[in-house]
């Protein structure tokens, strides 16, 4: 991995390259024959998988920034999709070998001994698990007499496990008091158009708001302890939550600087419909603008 961040530091590789190469480069050797060790717990390989991604984009390594987060910006799954999806496509293949190959007749010995004296299988019960999770508890039930093409069963095994990763990223932002701001801009899980169109100086700028990354008041006193209704904006001193909702569109110390750097249909008569289409805009010019404004606020809120 860290092989991988010299050649992007060293040749300033773009983003979408920069995930290729750990996808190409990193992720076959952290899963290399996952579809045997895969049941084992999957937190250090998932570890791993988030370390990198906040290090291009310049997070905080600590558990700070919320999992959800980190997904949910980049689009990207966590690895236990792949490994889960990687082991039924074996144990498929096990069931589709000639009978008379070694590991075929080592299964179907260990799965009559599990049926018949309930012995207790690590790997098994992964795999009953994973196909219960998912709906499929027929092709387990009936696996000596169903068989199903392999490539079928990958893509639908694949897509269950996503769409259950989504109903759960979903219901993290939902419980996270984290995440009651970004549940308003982000409200569908897939990467985010911002992280290819804007340059890496202005990309780290709003990459960093939007997952609670800054000194803001909402956040500094989520670590001391502070009550929420405290946590107030303490350069206007109007009493107001100081979150990125009102520094972008309430605060009036900023009053001018809003104008200079905002279209006047986010900053006139302010609500979060618009701060929602605000922080998700695809427009470079107002992309740009807005992390510059971000800039002036940490100036004025968070001073070195």
């Amino acid at each position: 991995m860290y092989g991988v961040i010299r050649k992007i530091r060293q040749f300033n590789l773009p983003l979408e390259c920069q995930l290729d190469l750990f996808d190409k480069i990193v992720v076959p050797v952290l899963l290399y024959g996952c579809e045997i060790w895969g049941f084992e717990s999957l937190d250090i390989i998932e570890h791993i998988h988030l370390k990198f991604l906040k290090y291009i984009f310049n997070l905080k390594s600590t558990c700070s920034t919320p999992t959800y987060m980190v997904y949910g910006e980049t689009g990207r799954f966590p690895l236990y999709v792949t490994v889960y999806t990687r082991m039924i496509c074996y144990w498929n293949k096990l069931l589709l070998s000639p009978e008379n190959k070694i590991v075929c007749i080592l299964y179907k010995y260990l799965y009559e001994k599990v049926c018949k004296e309930s012995y207790q299988n690590a790997w098994l019960s992964c795999i009953r698990n994973i196909f219960n999770s998912c709906g499929y508890s027929n092709i387990w039930n009936d696996q000596m007499h169903f068989f199903i093409n392999n490539k079928c069963l990958k893509t639908s095994v694949e897509q269950r496990l996503k769409d259950q990763y989504i109903q759960k990223w979903q219901s993290d932002i939902r419980e996270s008091s984290k995440g009651q701001i970004y549940n308003i801009f982000k409200t569908e899980f897939g990467p985010e158009k911002y992280l290819n169109l804007l340059p890496k100086k202005f990309r780290t700028i709003f990459i960093k708001f939007r997952t609670a990354n800054h000194h803001l008041p909402i956040e500094t006193g989520r670590w001391c302890g502070t009550p929420k209704l405290e946590r107030t904006c303490h350069v206007c001193n109007r009493g107001q939550i100081g979150d990125e909702y009102h520094y972008i569109l309430e605060c009036n110390v900023f009053g001018l600087q809003r104008k200079k750097y905002l279209p006047e249909k986010y900053h006139c008569r302010p609500n979060f419909y618009k701060f929602s289409e605000l922080m998700t805009t695809a427009d470079y010019n107002v992309l740009t603008n807005l992390c510059i404004f971000i800039s002036k606020i940490y100036e004025k809120v968070c001073p070195p």
